[in-house]
């Protein structure tokens, strides 16, 4: 040791321990804080350097019966900022202004406004948000959300209904299934830098988000196409307010297609009539007209009291009924018991329903399903008005066996018929087939019977008439060349200012395809047709009419042969007319069903084909594409063989 080390020893001993001491107490602090007081540092840090976002859910898809999708999501930008943080406000209003073609004043006034957080645009699509989705700014947020898109348009709008700007539910099926459509929303922790911009980091994870469900619905969108065209044609045609209408598998209750013009499309900003993003098939009643004449048919058969054989005198056309005057379209005398449906008689059918009585007549309304909700998986229906005979005038029966002085929807006429189609049960409307959830089948909703309202008979019977009507009745304008058609036509005026219309009308026609052995129900109801063109056969039946045939020139399963014997086995043939003409049917099909001429145009060359091989038909063929022409006309009868020329052409599809 030197001499000078000496001298200083005690000073450098002191500083050394000092300096020691300082160290241990430095040490022991970040002990404190880095061991004994991590957790309660930890999350400080968190909150001061994180914030907690949430991971919202892919909505779930609605798709058709065939798994078409029917909406999809797609990434959509909006914007917010935080006044009190954004430095260069004037700058950021110029960008929006650019973008958005709004004026700068009014982001201005947003981004100088003293609260912390505003919304300067929302649910902006990606190609519309441009640049400014990548901007980077103290103050400015950028967030993305998943938005619903409908890529069939106005095509069953208001059936799928529309969701609000948070992406939730509002109405049709979006509104009914949200919960299951939602999925379960994640969340993750978003890390801020020194700038405050976000930095998400994969290990962050809290909670992983569930894709919503898919709903797959028994609508067929090929079906629900053909269906609204045709509408969108008839208004135009009519001038009429508006059209609905409901396609559906009379066995299993499946709705095949939910239709009505003018219709939603929830892609569109621009606000929409309320009347065109409702469901008008299960939300707007009316009365049905000679459509519900049916009922009382079926309840008189039921009970007994008339026979398919039996005959009514209905006055040469002119009969007072109390105090009202009842008219039919024509004067006749005496009707068989199906022709007073073939032939729509006012005066037949309140004969009818007076033998019946009130009471009987409304046990089976309702048992038929009238003044009932349906119980159809879509918010907002109505049970339509069905009083009770305590409140019925004297004169309500005659009225309400007409149709008048009851309202119904167009869905509750469907179902109604749907019975007469399938031998008499009362089904539930079915709207979703399946739900599925990643990918797996969740659910699935069977056929289900709410009760049988009449005899498999009583309605062979009913079918047989309403053929009649088709056939030879009021409703001939629906025929098919090729094809049986059974329906009844329905025309009712308006009660307008406490009184009924004599201008303004609701037209409906309910028809079963094929006769025999249904397939499919169309039931077709037309608000206030021109004066003139208002009466059911010239404004609804053609709409039915006109689908159902574009719909067999799809889907060649439908395909059934021009007559198939309308008679059941050990059943006595019914009196009248319209039984004369069953039996010349019946005896053509047993004949030369096989060498009836199709209707062939529209068809492609291999529908054609397999067409005219079911027929036993030779063709010969010219050109390509779908065909134009033919040179046999359909429903003649090819007793001696001959060959029939298609002419083919290139046809743009109006699908």
């Amino acid at each position: 040791m030197t001499r000078l080390f000496q001298q200083h020893r005690p000073r450098i001993l002191l500083v050394n321990f000092m300096f020691a001491a300082m160290l241990l107490a430095i040490m022991a602090k970040l002990f404190h804080i880095q061991i004994t007081l991590h957790e309660v540092y930890r999350r400080q840090a968190l909150r001061q350097g994180s914030k907690a976002g949430i991971l919202l859910a892919q909505r779930g898809v609605i798709s058709d019966r065939n798994g078409k999708p029917l909406t999809t999501n797609v990434v959509n930008y909006s914007f917010a900022a935080d006044p009190q943080v954004l430095l260069d406000k004037p700058a950021l209003a110029q960008a929006l202004s650019r973008t958005f073609n709004r004026p700068v004043g009014d982001y201005l006034a947003k981004l100088r406004s003293d609260r912390e957080f505003v919304w300067l645009e929302r649910n902006i699509p990606r190609e519309m948000a441009g640049p400014l989705a990548r901007l980077s700014l103290p103050g400015f947020l950028v967030m993305t959300q998943m938005n619903r898109r409908y890529p069939h348009g106005h095509l069953a709008g208001p059936l799928l209904g529309r969701t609000d700007v948070d992406n939730r539910g509002i109405s049709g099926i979006e509104l009914q299934y949200d919960e299951l459509l939602r999925g379960e929303a994640g969340r993750q922790r978003l890390r801020l830098n020194a700038k405050g911009q976000v930095w998400p980091r994969p290990d962050d994870l809290l909670r992983k988000s569930n894709e919503g469900a898919e709903i797959r619905l028994t609508i067929d969108i090929a079906y629900q196409s053909i269906f609204q065209e045709e509408m969108a044609l008839a208004a135009e045609r009519l001038g009429a307010k508006a059209i609905n209408g409901i396609l559906i598998d009379p066995h299993s209750g499946d709705i095949l297609a939910f239709a009505q013009y003018p219709s939603m499309d929830a892609n569109r900003t621009v606000p929409t009539e309320a009347s065109a993003r409702r469901p008008q098939a299960i939300t707007d009643m009316y009365e049905p007209g000679s459509t519900l004449k049916v009922v009382t048919a079926i309840a008189a058969l039921e009970k007994g009291l008339f026979t398919a054989q039996d005959s009514l005198f209905v006055e040469n056309g002119t009969w007072q009924y109390y105090h009202l005057t009842i008219e039919d379209t024509r004067p006749r005398g005496t009707l068989s018991f199906g022709d007073i449906l073939a032939y729509s008689s006012n005066i037949g059918i309140i004969k009818v329903a007076e033998r019946l009585g009130a009471q009987a007549l409304y046990h089976y309304s309702t048992l038929m399903g009238l003044g009932v909700l349906t119980g159809i998986d879509l918010p907002g229906e109505t049970a339509g008005i069905l009083r009770e005979p305590g409140d019925w005038s004297a004169i309500s029966t005659g009225e309400i066996a007409m149709g008048q002085e009851v309202g119904v929807t167009t869905l509750q006429l469907a179902m109604l018929y749907s019975a007469i189609a399938n031998g008499g049960l009362l089904l539930e409307p079915r709207l979703v087939a399946e739900i599925h959830r990643d990918g797996k089948l969740e659910k699935t909703r069977s056929r289900r019977i709410i009760r049988r309202v009449a005899s498999e008979a009583t309605m062979a019977h009913m079918r047989r008439f309403l053929q009649g009507a088709v056939d030879v009745g009021t409703a001939s304008t629906a025929r098919i060349p090729g094809f049986t058609l059974a329906g009844k036509t329905g025309t009712a005026q308006k009660f307008v200012d406490g009184a009924y219309s004599h201008t303004e009308f609701i037209s409906t026609f309910a028809a079963l395809f094929p006769a025999a052995k249904p397939r499919l129900v169309c039931v077709v109801a037309v608000d206030e047709p021109a004066y003139g063109q208002h009466f059911g056969s010239q404004a609804a039946a053609p709409v039915a009419r006109n689908t159902i045939r574009r719909i067999l020139n799809l889907d060649n399963d439908l395909y059934m042969p021009l007559y198939g014997n309308p008679l059941l086995a050990g059943s006595s043939p019914p009196a009248g007319k319209f039984a004369d003409g069953l039996l010349a049917i019946s005896r053509q099909a047993t004949t030369a069903a096989t060498g009836i001429v199709p209707d062939f145009k529209g068809y492609s060359l291999r529908a054609a084909l397999k067409l005219a091989q079911r027929r036993g038909i030779n063709l010969r063929v010219t050109g390509s594409g779908q065909v134009v022409r033919q040179s046999i006309e359909p429903g003649v009868s090819m007793e001696v063989p001959r060959s029939v020329l298609l002419t083919l052409a290139n046809v743009e599809s109006t699908l």
